[in-house]
């Protein structure tokens, strides 16, 4: 799955780059996020999971989508939780940090200790598989650049 974390405090969302299957680590390499109508959106879930999420965004239909979680922001609109179970998609303003996917505890325990995200992140890739490779962190208040 992943671990993404969105730090209220200090404007940060990070996320590793593994992406897995059920039982096997696919790769250390992944690009978990994906840009879509000037919002920059990091998804949970396995290897064909990113795609799927962001095609449904790009035709603004989510049928085909089972269940993600999501994490969004946008310069001017903030951060905001997103759910999408059985083709629905419901999403909320994020006022507090949070973290999702499969390191989320061990995540939220570390955003309660006012451990950087980053750094959160590290100790995750050393207790969940599901989570490792580059940590990569992105400033919730700049505009959204391509890479």
């Amino acid at each position: 799955m992943t671990t993404i974390i969105y730090d209220a405090f200090s404007d940060q969302i990070a996320c590793d780059s593994r992406t897995t299957t059920k039982d096997m680590i696919v790769t250390d390499d992944a690009q978990k996020w994906f840009d879509a109508g000037g919002w920059r959106v990091f998804c949970t879930g396995q290897t064909c999971d990113i795609y799927t999420l962001k095609q449904a965004y790009l035709t603004r239909s989510f049928d085909n989508v089972g269940h993600l979680e999501f994490i969004k922001y946008h310069p001017e609109q903030g951060v905001w939780y997103g759910l999408v179970e059985n083709g629905v998609l419901k999403t909320e303003p994020l006022t507090s940090s949070y973290a999702i996917g499969s390191g989320q505890k061990v995540a939220m325990y570390g955003l309660h200790q006012c451990h950087p995200p980053e750094d959160i992140i590290e100790v995750v890739k050393t207790i969940d598989f599901r989570t490792g490779g580059k940590v990569h962190c992105f400033d919730v208040t700049n505009a959204i650049t391509r890479d």
